[in-house]
């Protein structure tokens, strides 16, 4: 009897396992759907707090065909500053998260709809 119970507790423990396992959300490069007034508002504002505040301006149509923006550093005077700002939205299940290349910061977009490119 006690051998039987084992075999049943490491059978269960095996089958939890496995079903967490399953659980791993993987991501994907994504693009956004019908963007909205709101949602447009909403990745400005994530960009801008990702780049400590920065003001930042962003086409109407940024990360509609393609799951990459990139913000470039500029002076007033037009002069190159750096290397730009790579932001990367992905898909994660139903979310669409930004990721900032650079620092790895991340942020669900709360109000945008996304596809897998």
């Amino acid at each position: 009897m006690r051998y039987f119970n084992a075999s049943i507790v490491i059978g269960l423990l095996l089958l939890a396992a496995a079903c967490k396992s399953s659980e791993v959300r993987t991501e994907v490069p994504a693009y956004l759907v019908d963007p909205t007034t709101e949602s447009r508002a909403e990745l400005q504002r994530l960009v801008s707090s990702m780049l400590g505040g920065r003001t930042v301006t962003i086409a109407d149509d940024a990360l509609t065909a393609q799951s990459m923006l990139i913000i470039g550093a500029k002076h007033l005077t037009g002069r190159d500053l750096g290397k730009p700002d790579q932001f990367q939205l992905l898909q994660s299940g139903s979310s669409c998260v930004l990721v900032h290349l650079g620092s790895g910061a991340r942020s669900k977009l709360s109000k945008a709809n996304c596809a897998a490119e």
